[in-house]
């Protein structure tokens, strides 16, 4: 954990002491009252969390904002549903990369069934991408949801809505219509398809579509080409879906700037 991420922006604020960031805070950073840790806020403040007591049932934490953080990287990722786990380490490791936005869809070669699972339904993926939050230093979370259909996930994807946590959504981009001039990437393994590396991304922001291990089917490719999707491939290697989530928005990344 290398920022503490508090639920609101207030300057006093409140842990119970079966909160893992209050077990954090004591057992393994070893703060007493009156020490301090990187601290930052959902809505972007970032600072210094001060030890104020420790009670019996609840600890105290003073908040003192000192900047804002970094945006999140201009990248929003529509993915097939996968396997919980997968996904789990997917939101985790995505999150860490910072993109702005992940929008989960049951593709018609996937497992339906994953769907119904509590990472899905119960917004699981929440606590998975404040992990990944914490571990990246910047407090900003990644909008995501589950859309039931691509057709929906194409307008999600396209679209700052209030999916799951809209207080965790960029101030400057709350709010935001529908988005006119983006870049739209649909990665296939098409022995045709231009690599990844040699797209040129013309408009920000970046949507990067990656289906399932099973790939995308015809019906489906000719609706993302229809909504301007522009095919890629990663190679000529099958990969899994998280292994081509990773390498693909670090290749993005890298081709932006930002590694």
């Amino acid at each position: 954990m290398n920022i503490l991420i508090l639920d609101s922006s207030s300057e006093t604020q409140f842990l119970s002491l079966k909160d893992r960031r209050t077990q954090h805070i004591i057992e393994v950073l070893k703060k007493e009252v009156g020490g301090r840790m990187r601290a930052g806020s959902l809505n972007g403040l970032v600072g210094w969390a001060i030890l104020e007591s420790i009670g019996n049932t609840e600890i105290e934490l003073r908040f003192v904002a000192e900047g804002t953080a970094p945006p999140l990287r201009p990248l929003r990722i529509l993915i097939g549903t996968v396997r919980p786990i997968q996904a789990a380490r997917i939101v985790k490791e995505l999150a860490i990369l910072g993109v702005e936005s992940i929008v989960f869809l049951p593709t018609e070669l996937g497992e339906k069934s994953y769907t119904q699972s509590h990472f899905y339904q119960q917004k699981e993926y929440l606590a998975y991408a404040r992990e990944g939050a914490e571990q990246s230093g910047n407090p900003r979370l990644p909008e995501i949801g589950l859309a039931w259909s691509l057709d929906r996930a194409l307008i999600k994807a396209e679209r700052f809505e209030s999916m799951d946590h809209t207080n965790t959504i960029n101030p400057e981009s709350a709010g935001e219509a529908k988005i006119n001039k983006c870049t739209k990437l649909l990665c296939h393994p098409d022995p045709d398809a231009k690599l990844l590396s040699e797209i040129i991304l013309s408009e920000l922001p970046v949507i990067l579509a990656i289906g399932t291990e099973r790939g995308w089917t015809k019906h489906e490719i000719d609706i993302f080409l229809n909504a301007g999707y522009i095919p890629c491939s990663l190679g000529d290697r099958i990969l899994k879906t998280e292994t081509a989530a990773f390498a693909a928005v670090s290749i993005l990344l890298s081709r932006l700037g930002y590694m």
